[in-house]
């Protein structure tokens, strides 16, 4: 019999339990994530690793873009923002530089971080902590 893994157990049931902006939130973590690891294979030139990482970015930002609902005026900004995210992460995985990681990561890090903050007045809000 197989032990469980509790830190698989943990993530899986945050995830499955988490609001709509938690997992916007998560989803900018995973891509900041993805994003680092490119530039650090890239750097190391292993370049199986490098494309796997930015392939998972690249599917990241294509859900975030999937996502948007385009009635909402500041959706289409976003959705500009993402194309040239997507647009940056394939130049650098067909290249194999990190010099468009770089602009991709400014990007994602400040959106990122902009979630962070509105989930924290959200949680206030709706909890009072």
């Amino acid at each position: 019999m197989a032990i469980p893994n509790p830190y698989k157990s943990y993530r899986e049931n945050s995830v499955t339990t988490a609001c709509p902006e938690e997992l916007v939130v998560l989803m900018y973590r995973g891509l900041e994530k993805y994003i680092k690891q490119g530039q650090i294979f890239i750097k190391e030139k292993n370049y199986e690793k490098a494309n796997e990482a930015l392939l998972k970015a690249q599917d990241i930002v294509s859900e975030l873009m999937l996502s948007l609902d385009m009635d909402i005026e500041m959706s289409g900004q976003l959705y500009s923002l993402y194309d040239f995210v997507l647009d940056c992460l394939r130049e650098a995985n067909v290249k194999k530089e990190d010099a468009k990681l770089k602009d991709a990561l400014v990007i994602v890090t400040g959106l990122k971080e902009a979630w962070e903050g509105a989930l924290v007045n959200i949680r206030q809000i709706k909890y009072g902590k």
